[in-house]
């Protein structure tokens, strides 16, 4: 009895319908990889913006150097409250 198909043909086959599968498989993978990197640029896009926030924030409690002129003016405002207790 003869086989249908030789295993050359079977193998051949096989590669020809294998392959738009693994190009399928592969172009998943990049799709993948690109809402990755979506997200994580977004992550990265909001975490600064809380930053910038915070710094905002952070200005307003921060206390000047000495020799600028906010400096000069609270320290000015020290001494008054200073004097004003007693």
């Amino acid at each position: 009895m003869q086989s249908m198909m030789s295993r050359r043909a079977f193998v051949t086959g096989l590669a020809m319908l294998s392959t738009p599968l693994i190009t399928l498989a592969q172009d998943k993978d990049k799709d993948k990889a690109k809402e990755d990197k979506k997200k994580k640029a977004e992550e990265k896009k909001g975490d600064a913006k809380d930053k910038a926030e915070d710094a905002v924030d952070d200005r307003d409690k921060a206390v000047d150097r000495p020799g600028t002129d906010s400096g000069a003016d609270r320290r000015t405002d020290r001494r008054r409250d200073e004097v004003k207790k007693p």
